[in-house]
């Protein structure tokens, strides 16, 4: 089963013939030849390419003719708008941020089914779901990451101002009104639609690097509350 932006691939008669290849993004190198030297210099961006997510299917048009059918499934695949969420039951631990531009070629068999592969170009991450649930902590806590280096979402709670520390990374707060949002993949310090960039200063936004990141907190902040992101490839 797919499930794409939200809506299940039973939804419009949508079966995946075979369990699918598991492709993964290729690493982002640049190439240069340099005059008398042997191979090429590598300059690594620290980044992945997106790459494509076959699927192979097949509908049942039912009491309809194949026509009727393939309308719908295109409904399905092509009315959502940019990067959606991706899910299928073959990993069901993790979901990948896709977007689905076509075309949708339909085989006709006898008016009564559809058969096609749908293509889904998908971000280099797969993100696991339990990453996505926020955890909130009142006192210092160590936390494991076992996958690549992670972007949290931080909410900090308190009034007045203090410190967060994150294993190596260190946020001044200068300023907390209840609590203040630090979104590490935006880079972007926020409560509700108010801008609080001003209030903080690090040097860089908190990343979860892999292994032990030891959180901790002092002066008025009372707790956080972390969602991690764990990823992979």
């Amino acid at each position: 089963m797919i499930v794409w932006a939200g809506i299940p691939s039973y939804t419009c008669n949508v079966v995946v013939e075979r369990f699918p290849n598991q492709p993964g993004p290729s690493r982002r190198y640049e190439a240069i030849q340099v005059p008398g030297r042997n191979g090429d210099l590598l300059i690594d961006s620290g980044a992945y390419n997106n790459y494509t997510q076959n699927y192979e299917v097949y509908f049942n048009a039912e009491q309809y003719k194949t026509p009727s059918g393939a309308r719908a499934v295109r409904e399905w695949l092509q009315k959502p708008i940019g990067y959606q969420r991706l899910e299928d039951s073959y990993d069901p631990e993790y979901f990948r941020m896709a977007y689905y531009s076509g075309p949708t070629e339909i085989e006709n068999v006898m008016n009564l089914f559809g058969r096609s592969t749908i293509s889904f170009i998908c971000k280099p991450q797969r993100w696991r779901k339990d990453g996505q649930i926020p955890v909130l902590y009142s006192s210092p806590v160590a936390l494991y990451n076992e996958l690549f280096p992670a972007l949290p979402l931080i909410k900090v709670s308190g009034n007045g101002a203090g410190n967060l520390y994150v294993g190596a990374y260190t946020v001044q707060i200068s300023e907390l009104d209840e609590y203040v949002m630090l979104d590490s993949e935006l880079q972007d310090a926020y409560k509700d639609t108010q801008n609080k960039n001003s209030t903080i200063s690090a040097a860089a936004f908190p990343v979860l690097e892999p292994g032990e990141n030891t959180i901790s907190w002092d002066g008025d902040v009372t707790g956080v509350e972390i969602t991690p992101r764990w990823w992979t490839i």
